[in-house]
């Protein structure tokens, strides 16, 4: 046993070995960084345009053109498409269905070129979407 100030002559100083990074480990969490950053964006992108949309496409040459885009934003197929201009059931067009991710173009009739709205529903009522000119 020492006593108190006595010298300890058998302490020496060892440097620990220089640290080395682990690649590896850096280019998982890059990986896995990446991948959380392009779901981020996915989600941001899709959520906002998700469901039933509308689009007019309007030429004003001298030869106008009118064409509307009905957009199907969803996981699913919707079904019973109805488009009425201008709250005129009696002349409705219906069409089937649209596919995922899909879109449909549509051209008015001559005696429907005038309108200012749009109404487009879909799957019984459940979507429901308006467009104004």
């Amino acid at each position: 046993m020492k006593e108190l100030g006595e010298w300890d002559d058998d302490w020496q100083f060892n440097r620990k070995a220089k640290k080395t990074r682990d690649w590896i480990r850096i280019v998982r969490y890059g990986i896995y960084g990446g991948f959380a950053i392009v779901a981020i964006v996915v989600l941001l992108v899709f959520i906002p345009r998700a469901g039933l949309t509308v689009e007019i496409f309007e030429t004003g040459e001298t030869l106008s053109t009118i064409s509307i885009k009905i957009n199907n934003n969803n996981l699913q197929e919707i079904h019973d498409i109805t488009l009425v201009f201008d709250d005129d059931y009696k002349n409705k067009q219906v069409f089937n269905s649209i596919a995922p991710f899909s879109a449909i173009f549509v051209t008015p009739e001559k005696d429907d070129l005038n309108f200012k709205k749009i109404t487009v529903t879909a799957d019984n009522g459940k979507l429901h979407t308006i467009k104004y000119r």
